[in-house]
């Protein structure tokens, strides 16, 4: 499931290479979070999308879950992102998506869930841009694994536009 979903990463941003370089409406981003699969933890994320207009982009993202069950844990995701502007400022915002979970606890596998996630936007100026956000990434392990444990995260997201 990993290898599927890095490729269609890598596909879709080749196939809107023209796209990016016609419109500035690609981004980047890093943050910082408290993570919670069994217990809260220190996160981090880093992030890359494509804004199609005000309301709707695509957005792939690398999140680093902290230690679960003494080891580590991430997810990687890729998710349609929906956003309503409040004024010129701020905006509410809605994601939906596929994570791939990945633990490194003895007898847990890979696992692919759905990803939801709400958030506020503030846009400091036309290219710089906060976001708190609250994800919920679905079960950290896969079938067969004796924990059951779901995960989520709370971050504090700043971007750049390009």
């Amino acid at each position: 499931m990993m290898r599927t979903l890095r490729f269609a990463l890598v596909a879709l941003l080749l196939a809107a290479g023209g796209a990016f370089a016609q419109v500035s409406h690609v981004y980047i981003g890093a943050g910082v979070g408290i993570a919670n699969t069994d217990s809260s933890e220190f996160s981090w994320k880093i992030l890359g999308g494509y804004q199609h207009d005000r309301h709707w982009g695509i957005e792939a993202a690398y999140t680093d879950l902290g230690r679960y069950r003494g080891a580590g844990a991430d997810s990687l995701s890729l998710a349609f992102t929906g956003t309503l502007p409040l004024d010129r400022r701020w905006a509410l915002m809605a994601k939906a998506g596929v994570a791939s979970n990945r633990t490194r606890v003895a007898g847990a596998s890979d696992h692919a869930d759905a990803l939801v996630g709400i958030g506020v936007a503030y846009s400091v100026n036309r290219r710089v841009g906060l976001r708190l956000e609250y994800e919920q990434y679905g079960k950290v392990s896969g079938p067969g694994s004796p924990f059951n444990d779901r995960a989520d995260n709370l971050a504090l997201i700043g971007k750049v536009s390009f």
